[in-house]
């Protein structure tokens, strides 16, 4: 790529440009909207993004969607003996519809342990039936094994001492479902309660039963919606991905009231000088996000496969941010940018040391981990260490409830969030070379590998991995020497890093997506993890098995045709 404007220079000339009063402005509007996927004050929303972009002369277009969503509309828990208290909840998305449900309630205290085995959980589940169950997991992890249980609903309590309940999901599916995946849909009735709630249920229990009555009221069936999408073209139309979601649970001001005015104003500069800039950018805003799992990006990803394939070469994803008291900015990604570039930006924007990185979740907007895109970054802002004990995410109690309201912004934190992204985004598009580190990726990847490891049975061998990734070290250390003073390098990056990021960060084709999951790198190998023939009964312990060699069989033969890229591109090279 050769730059007529370095990287570094990108960034100096468009961060001074960057206007408090614009984010404010827009952060203003949305504060007045309860954004719920696909409903007139969402669709709103969306007219006022489009017509940000019409008012620049920028290239945009509203696609539209239909997704399959499902929202909180009514809920209610109350205790019916030995005494009578309401208390405050939410229902979960895609839970199960009643009105006044009464049963026995049953405290999973199981739940309290952070992994089961298998036969655990068998017993765990044995005690389900007829019951209302009162649990530490989330509906998301619990609600099918519950239901084939006999149970009659879930209540989950929230781990912090929030003031108020929080909107949760109750489906797996990411994206709208598939024919495969109607099984999934388990209608369980499904509630979230405080966590002084919980504790309050917890103690009563221990004096004896407990009857109460629940009541969950969702919406739930296709709902059109709107995709706002504007372009920027650079000298390459291989393209930055920046994208984040416009709707939200009410007014979802920090999740992502905040983050989308944030995108707007970082858009505004980057086309007010897109003559500087040697790679394109495409910004996409996201409904369907917080109402079925990711419809809106899944939707997009499905039928743009082919673009994204062929010329998205990074994914900046802006969400939760802008929020009160987010001192601490982490690296949320797949490592592939290396760590001390984002290790250098969280210094400097932060002037505190920068944590550990948390791997790429399989939650938030990561619908594009099997198009070969080699840079994915999903910042995470939170508390400091030493005001984070009682914080969960964000900067307070506020995320995912009616309490995210416009106060929670913090516009000079929306500031620093809004220089953090643009650099990491100037980084990669006027890059000469794109920001790579793949032998320090492979590295990472044998050291996680090399983890699990120490927790597998002997039957569960990761070995004829490590002599494969020994070989690839070898290869890109010979790919990585012929990258200098080349001008025609993002289309084999493209190819061989972001198949290096598919084959760790899913398991299934690059056609189809992973269930949610955290971390989302080698799931099924971690699936393996504590497994052992007394934990685990014989034949789901062969499942098991079975399913790990196979993903062992595609990883290494998923390797084995990168190398053979590489191969090919050194012989094309030389």
């Amino acid at each position: 790529m050769n730059n007529s404007v370095s990287a570094n220079d990108l960034y100096d000339v468009l961060r001074s440009e960057i206007n408090k009063g614009y984010i404010k402005k827009h952060c203003e509007v949305f504060g007045k909207l309860q954004r719920f996927s696909g409903s007139p004050d969402a669709e709103e929303a969306a007219n006022y993004i489009l017509t940000q972009f019409q008012n620049m002369g920028a290239s945009y277009r509203a696609y539209r969607f239909p997704g399959h969503l499902s929202r909180h509309l009514d809920a209610s828990l109350r205790v019916i003996s030995p005494y009578q208290v309401e208390y405050d909840v939410l229902s979960c998305g895609f839970s199960g519809n009643v009105d006044n449900l009464e049963g026995e309630l049953y405290y999973d205290y199981m739940s309290e342990k952070e992994t089961l085995s298998q036969r655990e959980n068998k017993k765990r589940y044995s005690e389900f039936n007829g019951k209302i169950i009162l649990t530490w997991s989330s509906a998301q992890s619990l609600a099918s094994e519950a239901k084939k249980a006999g149970a009659l609903g879930i209540i989950t309590i929230w781990k912090f001492n929030d003031p108020v309940p929080h909107y949760l999901g109750a489906g797996t599916i990411w994206g709208n479902p598939t024919p495969d995946k109607i099984w999934q849909l388990h209608e369980l009735p499904c509630l979230s309660c405080r966590k002084m709630d919980g504790e309050q249920l917890i103690t009563a229990l221990k004096a004896g039963p407990v009857i109460v009555s629940m009541t969950t009221k969702v919406s739930k069936g296709i709902t059109e919606c709107t995709i706002p999408v504007a372009y920027i073209p650079g000298k390459s139309d291989k393209f930055v991905l920046i994208s984040g979601h416009y709707d939200a649970h009410g007014y979802g001001m920090t999740d992502n009231g905040a983050g989308d005015a944030i995108m707007l104003e970082l858009f505004r500069i980057l086309f007010n000088h897109q003559e500087l800039l040697s790679r394109s950018v495409l910004l996409c805003l996201w409904s369907g996000h917080e109402d079925c799992p990711y419809a809106g990006s899944v939707w997009f990803s499905d039928n743009n496969w082919e673009m994204l394939r062929d010329r998205c070469v990074a994914h900046i994803n802006i969400d939760v941010t802008g929020c009160r008291n987010t001192k601490q900015i982490r690296a949320r990604t797949t490592r592939m940018e290396g760590k001390s570039f984002t290790d250098k930006l969280i210094k400097e924007f932060t002037g505190r040391e920068p944590l550990p990185y948390i791997p790429l979740p399989h939650v938030g907007e990561q619908s594009f981990l099997g198009r070969e895109i080699p840079i994915t970054i999903m910042f995470k802002y939170e508390a400091a260490p030493e005001d984070s004990e009682n914080v969960s995410i964000g900067g307070g109690y506020w995320w995912h409830s009616r309490d995210d309201t416009l106060d929670k912004v913090d516009y000079d934190i929306c500031m620093r969030d809004a220089k953090i992204n643009l650099k990491a985004i100037c980084s990669i598009l006027n890059a000469d070379v794109l920001p790579v580190n793949m032998i320090e990726f492979t590295e990472e990847s044998e050291h996680l590998l090399r983890e699990i490891d120490e927790h597998l049975e002997e039957e569960f061998d990761l070995s004829p991995i490590y002599p494969k990734l020994a070989e690839l070290r070898e290869l890109l250390t010979q790919f990585v020497a012929l990258l200098p003073g080349r001008l025609d390098t993002d289309q084999a990056i493209k190819s061989i890093a972001g198949e290096l990021i598919r084959i760790q960060f899913t398991y299934r084709s690059p056609y189809e997506y992973d269930k949610l999951g955290t971390p989302s790198n080698f799931q099924k190998f971690r699936a393996a993890m504590g497994v052992t023939h007394d934990n685990t009964e014989e034949v789901p312990y062969l499942y098991i098995l079975t399913d790990f060699i196979r993903q062992r069989n595609r990883y290494i033969g998923e390797l084995d045709k990168i190398m053979d890229r590489i191969r090919y591109q050194i012989l094309l090279w030389k």
